[in-house]
């Protein structure tokens, strides 16, 4: 059985790096398009069929954010690392509620890039897996909503909400350790793949999100749980 090498689209408007990038993500494996600029990044985007995209945020027409943002209305599903100059919190935090799943400021160390794309990669096939030892399998009910893994959904009585992938990741990760609290360390190594000790609110706003698309208040939960000091526990009781 033939198996096609994951393809990477790089949108990345300094040519220099990005040929260098696109010489090391080959040489690991990968199939790699380059786009030099927004408008171009955009448009290969949603053409669709890509594993993972690579984006920076500063790019000629329009920017990294509106192409992510536009790439969400169509696309919660492929997994988008930003690459940027910039390391000011709100524009980490923009671009994650905007459906980044990773962010990497420049200069950034390659093998460490490398371990991110890899953790993504293997993190999108994990959430779309059949695994039968993971207890959600493809569907699993919460109150009354029931979520669907493999098409990263929650359908409830007010209608169908899309997961963004790490969004998935995020509560797939808590069903898995129902009962059990969770702390951020944790989350941030087995879902967002650091191991550096970051500091980042970035689980929070995850949580909020969540929230919205799986409690009936989503002030007063009552599946994911905040334990002070701690982390979160979900629970269905």
């Amino acid at each position: 059985m033939t198996t096609h090498p994951p393809r990477i689209l790089l949108v990345e408007d300094d040519l220099a790096m990005a040929i260098g990038l696109e010489f090391n993500l080959r040489a690991e494996g990968f199939a790699t398009q380059h786009c030099p600029d927004g408008e171009c990044g955009l448009e290969c985007a949603l053409e669709g069929g890509f594993s993972l995209v690579v984006l920076d945020m500063m790019l000629p027409g329009i920017s990294g954010l509106d192409v992510l943002q536009g790439l969400r209305q169509r696309d919660q599903k492929t997994p988008v690392l930003i690459l940027s100059a910039t390391a000011n919190s709100e524009t980490i935090i923009e671009a994650l509620d905007k459906g980044a799943d990773d962010y990497m400021t420049k200069p950034f160390d390659l093998d460490m890039l490398l371990a991110r794309i890899r953790t993504l990669l293997r993190s999108r096939a994990w959430l779309s897996s059949e695994s039968t030892e993971r207890p959600a399998g493809e569907t699993f009910p919460i109150g009354n909503r029931v979520v669907d893994f493999r098409n990263s959904t929650i359908t409830s009585p007010a209608g169908t909400f899309d997961l963004s992938f790490k969004e998935g990741m995020l509560l797939r990760h808590l069903v898995e350790s129902e009962g059990r609290t969770v702390n951020r360390d944790e989350l941030l190594r087995d879902v967002w793949g650091y191991t550096d000790g970051v500091q980042t609110r970035t689980i929070d706003n995850f949580i909020v999100a969540l929230r919205k698309k799986l409690e009936d208040n989503p002030r007063k939960p009552r599946f994911i749980l905040t334990v002070p000091g701690e982390g979160y526990r979900f629970s269905r009781d």
